[in-house]
């Protein structure tokens, strides 16, 4: 199983855009400047596969291959048969090694050095293949059970949390709310805003918002979660086994309707940018500039508070595009060229 897992892994592709793809009318327009195509949501261009890939997880070196939206259930079951077979090993290794424990008083030429010499080599390397990717697993599961989320969106959370006393990023998001909605945004009262958050200087015109008004829109709950990404529970075992959707839209959870015209239906991350294509050429609007100033807090300061989304990295030191996205293909805080107003940029 971990072979036909890994082969299947390896060859199936993840899922790409059709040529055709276009927006739905007043739908967050993301233009990739490298396949020259919109991109639908949650979709990013990887600079291995040279192509934008649906619902972009990562691209793993190990399987030459992204993992994206169409091959995440083979990926998945592919490190969970590695899980439970390096575990399975582990346990017979263990007991070979308690029985040369055993033995020890035995005459030397009883015991076979080859297998004695390959216990003790296969402990520790079963051991760490068993802990790394038993990290991954967990890692790649509990964003999509609990969180709803790929591996990239988890990192665009990490950074947004980590910014968010940056007056470019709050500027940033004032803009796409005013570009999305044609209406200004206002302080956000937060459930969880308390002592510990530092509201700006009054002289400032910037909303007051805190991160858990940055509501991400396709986290359903931990069940709806799981049935996204790996399928009906009939389906978990079988090498075929396939994600629901076709990976081009996405079911959103009820604080993301973009009716309510609030923070939280805002698209993810919501201070990307707004890419639009006119006569085949892309264009951006989008007119925010870097702004050097952090509003102050009330804790040490993090020189990645201001970094943009090509520079920072988390605390595990991950960049964007180490996960293998293309971040020349992105959309970031300086555009090569800005048109129009909002209500231009709506029409």
């Amino acid at each position: 199983m971990i072979w036909v897992s890994y082969i299947i892994a390896i060859y199936k592709e993840p899922g790409s855009p059709p040529k055709n793809f276009e927006p739905a009318p007043g739908e967050w327009k993301r233009w990739c400047k490298k396949c020259q195509l919109y991109k639908p949501e949650r979709a990013h261009h990887c600079k291995t596969c040279k192509k934008c890939v649906l619902k972009m997880d990562h691209h793993c070196p190990w399987t030459a291959n992204c993992v994206g939206h169409d091959n995440m259930p083979h990926f998945l079951r592919f490190l969970l048969w590695v899980d439970y077979t390096t575990a399975y090993t582990l346990y017979y290794l263990f007991k070979r090694l308690l029985s040369y424990w055993n033995d020890r008083n035995l005459p030397a030429y009883l015991i076979s050095k080859v297998h004695l010499t390959a216990t003790i080599v296969l402990i520790p390397l079963d051991f760490f293949v068993l802990l790394t990717v038993g990290i991954l697993t967990f890692r790649c599961f509990y964003h999509i059970i609990v969180t709803g989320m790929s591996q990239i969106e988890s990192w665009e959370y990490e950074r947004l949390e980590s910014q968010l006393s940056s007056e470019r990023l709050r500027n940033k998001i004032k803009h796409n709310y005013e570009l999305l909605f044609g209406k200004e945004l206002k302080d956000v009262t937060s459930w969880s805003s308390g002592a510990n958050v530092l509201r700006e200087p009054p002289e400032t015109n910037i909303p007051f918002f805190t991160v858990d008004d940055l509501v991400f829109p396709y986290d359903l709950n931990p069940w709806s979660n799981l049935l996204q990404a790996f399928g009906y529970p009939w389906n978990w075992i079988l090498p075929w086994g396939k994600p629901l959707g076709d990976g081009l839209s996405y079911p959103k959870n009820e604080y993301a309707n973009p009716e309510d015209q609030d923070l939280s239906s805002l698209p993810w991350p919501p201070d990307g940018g707004h890419q639009d294509r006119i006569n085949g050429e892309h264009l951006f609007n989008d007119t925010i500039q870097d702004n050097e100033q952090v509003v102050q807090r009330r804790m040490v300061h993090d020189p990645r508070n201001n970094m943009n989304r090509t520079e920072w990295y988390n605390d595990f030191g991950e960049k964007l595009s180490d996960f293998g996205v293309d971040v020349e293909a992105e959309t970031f805080d300086t555009p090569s060229a800005a048109v129009g107003s909002s209500s231009e940029a709506r029409e």
